[in-house]
């Protein structure tokens, strides 16, 4: 689970490199689809009418969409390596159940506060 998480994870930098080829192809295309200050058609095309959006438009919302779409690759990549771990934990938790080995136990409620423990307070003795 951990290393599939990791592999989402890793498919944003994939993901990015094939927008930013697509983006860097299309880019230099924009003047050529009119001047919306002089052309009429240009305009229309290029800033919409009518209550509908233009190409401008499109092309910022798709800009936006492309680049939730990275970030979500990130995150979810980010939620099911942290899903795993919870597992482990509840893994090792229920092996207290099944005669766990003191070592493994001891070593388990020894680990630092990571992403799954649970932080705890120092206690101050007089």
């Amino acid at each position: 689970m951990e290393s599939s998480g990791k592999a989402i994870h890793g498919e944003d930098g994939d993901f990015a490199r094939k927008i930013s080829r697509l983006h860097a192809e299309l880019e230099p295309l924009i003047p050529y689809f009119g001047n919306p200050a002089s052309d009429e058609a240009a305009r229309i095309f290029r800033r919409g009418a009518d209550g509908h959006p233009g190409f401008d438009s499109a092309y910022e919302d798709l800009s936006t969409a492309l680049d939730n779409l990275g970030k979500a690759y990130r995150d979810i990549g980010s939620a099911v390596v942290a899903m795993s771990k919870n597992v482990k934990a509840a893994d090792w938790a229920s092996m207290v159940d099944r005669n766990a080995s003191v070592r493994d136990l001891v070593a388990f409620a020894e680990r630092e506060n990571d992403e799954v423990s649970v932080p705890t307070t120092p206690v101050e003795r007089a």
